[in-house]
């Protein structure tokens, strides 16, 4: 899953904008950290210097007192020169270091002051800065005057980041962004997605479906004007095949009627009633092509009929072939009568072909058995060789045979498939109870629901 969302362009360019608008916020820190850092103080005074006065003051004896904290005295060792005068209402005022004499005023009256830059800008060496702040300690809120401490120099990001507010607009921009992207995007590319679940539902069956270019992003457009145009040529394609199909099975007719006609007149024998297997199989699959062709025109007659009186037709139509080829047939039903919905000449077609290839696998003495199921199913057994279950998954292959020297092209049993899916129903082969294969087809029963 994790995997998948990595290949989605949506998670892809999320990540990629997210990328760019925090390296964005981390280049705007660093432009900025120049003013903002003589902003926060313009004498030059690193003003972080207080909080670090403000964490040593405390109350002992009711008078204010800087403890030594550890760096307190860092700065004390880095900077010589470095004062700081504190003041508190109510304990009074702590001084430490060289004043100089002319902050003296401005140190006595410290008290009235909240924030003060003191400092020349002209002339920055002539006189050391001083800067006076308010800060919170152990002892309240004190005002603090401090000077000859550190500066700062050159960029100072540090300050910047221990700006709460920039932190927390940062991190509120950064969460918008990650959830406001990925939203745009999916609205962006609705349309892509429309087109792939368009894509999603198109089948053989379903000729001059296009892919919709409505909402499609200009940059995607010709992509699905090349698959728009892939599919066009598919149905072209398609169409082709279809009339050959339909004109090499009108031609077969002509021939084959030849053939059955001949063979007629031929004296009675096991050569004679073998010809005339061979020459109804070639009708049957003649027939079924046509069939096929009917039903993906759209020309079929779809209807409800009974699956019962089908199937007994199907077997009286081929008794007499297994009656001269000295085999048995029998027809039996679980119900009287079996309501389903299709073409019912394709669907006798395939139930016939079932039969004749009984005949021509089960070998002589041939005992078949057509019988139908209250479930909407039909099944054609016979006690034959069977069939191995490794190779029941691929008899519906188009020109596959059992047995390499089989008689036939192994076209009969993959049109019965596919006659059978275009009614929504489903075939498979079984073991027989008579030791052969089963073949049982299923077709949806025609309930009042669906009428």
């Amino acid at each position: 899953m994790i995997r998948e969302r990595r290949h989605s362009l949506t998670f892809r360019l999320t990540r990629k904008l997210v990328l760019w608008q925090v390296l964005t916020l981390v280049v705007f820190a660093l432009i900025a950290s120049i003013p903002i850092s003589r902003f926060a103080s313009g004498v030059g005074l690193d003003d972080r210097v207080v909080k670090t006065i403000a964490d040593a003051v405390e109350v002992e004896d009711g008078a204010l007192r800087v403890a030594p904290t550890k760096d307190l005295d860092a700065v004390r060792d880095a900077y010589p020169a470095f004062w700081f005068h504190v003041v508190n209402e109510d304990y009074g005022s702590v001084s430490e270091g060289p004043i100089p004499p002319e902050f003296a005023p401005a140190v006595e009256n410290v008290i009235y002051v909240s924030f003060a830059d003191f400092g020349n800008y002209e002339h920055p060496d002539n006189l050391n800065p001083a800067i006076v702040r308010q800060a919170p300690t152990a002892a309240g809120w004190v005002h603090i005057a401090t000077g000859g401490g550190p500066r700062f120099e050159g960029v100072s990001l540090g300050l910047l980041l221990a700006n709460r507010y920039f932190v927390g607009f940062s991190a509120a921009l950064s969460l918008v962004l990650i959830i406001v992207i990925p939203m745009t995007l999916q609205r962006e590319l609705r349309g892509l997605s429309r087109a792939a679940e368009e894509a999603g539902h198109i089948d053989v069956d379903q000729s001059g479906v296009r892919l919709s270019q409505r909402e499609i992003p200009e940059e995607i457009r010709p992509l699905v004007r090349a698959v728009n145009a892939a599919l066009a040529r598919l149905d072209e394609g398609i169409e082709r095949r279809q009339r050959f199909m339909a004109d090499a099975a009108h031609e077969l007719r002509t021939p084959i009627a030849i053939l059955q006609m001949r063979i007629d007149l031929l004296p009675p024998g096991t050569e004679r009633e073998q010809l005339l297997l061979d020459v109804a199989r070639l009708s049957n699959l003649a027939d079924q092509l046509l069939d096929l062709q009917r039903i993906d025109m759209g020309q079929s007659n779809f209807g409800a009929f009974d699956l019962v009186e089908l199937a007994e037709a199907a077997t009286a139509d081929v008794a007499p072939l297994v009656i001269a080829a000295d085999d048995e047939i029998s027809f039996e039903s679980e119900a009287e009568d079996v309501a389903v919905r299709g073409d019912r000449v394709a669907l006798s077609r395939a139930v016939t072909n079932l039969i004749q290839n009984a005949i021509t696998h089960a070998g002589a003495g041939a005992r078949i058995i057509v019988s139908v199921g209250a479930a909407g199913t039909v099944t054609v057994s016979d006690n034959g060789p069977g069939i191995p279950p490794e190779q029941r998954t691929r008899i519906f292959d188009p020109f596959y045979r059992v047995k390499p020297s089989a008689r036939g092209a192994g076209l009969g049993l993959n049109l019965v498939q596919e006659i059978v899916l275009r009614h929504r129903g489903t075939i498979r082969v079984a073991d027989s109870a008579l030791g052969g294969a089963a073949f049982i087809i299923t077709l949806p029963l025609d309930t009042a629901e669906e009428a």
